[in-house]
């Protein structure tokens, strides 16, 4: 009776075996090149170089791991408890997720190119299978990702390790985006948020959190909201996962702390866009022209484009407003908060009256005296343009 011809992944498997074990002979020159990799590519490994794990005996007990389940799929139980217990020790000594995750991602693609090379010197007709075994690796980097960053979340959340701190790290990483999407995905796993959420970046001109607001209980239950903070200069910044809520509702609970200015980012997809976010929402902050004010991005874009440059901003103010400085202080003011009242009144001259607490033609006599003095006509959308940005500019230069 002839035996039953062997499958491609029955042979692929063997090859894979009969690879790794030759590879075992070679551990040590394996984790000098994990070594030498990790300091070419990671600046931050630096910081780490007196950790066991990541020094060449650290390295090699991890390539050891990654060879033997290879060799027996058995010791798969094995490997997920070295690298649960590696997830939890690093996550405790505050390693940053990105750079665990980037760390291990280095030892199986060492351990990969290993792979190749042995199959290309000592078994080159196995070449063809090589195909079949790629789609393992990757198996074993995904699930090798996942075990570190539920170690890592478990870790964050343990009162005895430092988990605040730990996870005010992970959050900086994201924010500062030192993280690449394996590092994303481990950060987002580790703090428990969705890869796919949906948040807004606000930065704050004094600490929210000391007011007592807003916190994770501000929104209603059952919107999957949370807040996430990072203190930063005499502020901090808040990462706001919104569920369904809008930005405009986290708009209006900063505005209910005394003394806040904030500037608010618009709605980005998932952790990875959180540096964009951050961005935005800085540039928005300086917008804010009294306390109490919060600027959302997606209302103060052109002021922002047009302060981004402060010397162009400075002559398009002096440009449009220039004729105004020779007015009364107290008169100058009156004509500017008329204007911009009626702009926050949708152009409503009885509604600009109404909130000023003044007849409707007192508000349409300032208006006509600031369209004399700048020769701007507020129904000639590019010229309203140009006072409007004008005005926005002087407020927040006078902050």
């Amino acid at each position: 009776m002839t035996a039953r011809p062997r499958t491609r992944d029955e042979a692929a498997g063997e090859l894979l075996r009969t690879a790794a074990l030759r590879m075992k002979e070679r551990v040590g020159e394996l984790a000098e090149q994990v070594m030498a990799r990790l300091h070419t590519e990671v600046p931050g490994f630096v910081d780490h170089v007196d950790d066991p794990d990541c020094s060449l005996d650290g390295f090699a007990t991890m390539i050891t791991m990654h060879l033997d389940r290879l060799v027996d799929p058995e010791r798969d139980a094995d490997a997920a408890r070295y690298l649960r217990e590696a997830g939890r020790r690093q996550a405790a000594q505050g390693m940053p997720p990105e750079l665990l995750t980037h760390v291990f991602a280095v030892g199986g693609a060492v351990v990969w190119q290993g792979l190749v090379d042995t199959v290309a010197a000592h078994h080159p007709g196995g070449i063809p299978l090589m195909v079949h075994i790629a789609p393992r690796m990757w198996g074993f980097r995904e699930r090798t990702t996942a075990i570190l960053a539920d170690a890592y979340r478990e870790t964050l959340g343990d009162g005895t390790a430092g988990g605040g701190r730990r996870a005010v790290r992970v959050l900086e990483a994201l924010l500062d985006g030192r993280t690449d999407s394996l590092g994303v995905r481990a950060a987002a796993q580790a703090l428990g948020v969705p890869g796919d959420g949906r948040f807004v970046v606000a930065v704050t001109s004094v600490r929210a959190s000391a007011s007592g607001t807003p916190g994770d209980d501000a929104f209603p239950a059952g919107a999957g909201s949370r807040v996430l903070r990072v203190p930063r200069g005499t502020g901090e910044v808040l990462v706001v996962l919104l569920g369904d809520r809008s930005p405009g509702a986290l708009a209006a609970l900063l505005g209910a702390v005394p003394g806040l200015r904030a500037g608010v980012s618009p709605v980005v997809h998932g952790p990875a866009e959180l540096h964009r976010a951050l961005t935005l929402a800085e540039l928005a902050l300086p917008t804010c022209a009294f306390d109490g004010e919060v600027a959302l991005w997606e209302d103060r874009m052109p002021t922002v484009v047009a302060a981004a440059d402060r010397r162009l901003a400075g002559e398009l103010a002096e440009r449009v407003l220039g004729p105004l400085r020779e007015l009364p202080d107290e008169e100058r003011e009156s004509l500017l908060l008329t204007f911009t009242t009626w702009m926050e009144c949708d152009g409503s001259p009885r509604a600009a009256a109404e909130r000023m607490d003044c007849h409707r033609n007192t508000v349409l006599n300032r208006l006509r005296r600031l369209e004399l003095l700048t020769g701007r006509r507020l129904a000639h959308p590019r010229e309203l343009v140009d006072l409007a940005l004008a005005v926005d500019v002087l407020r927040s230069a006078a902050t």
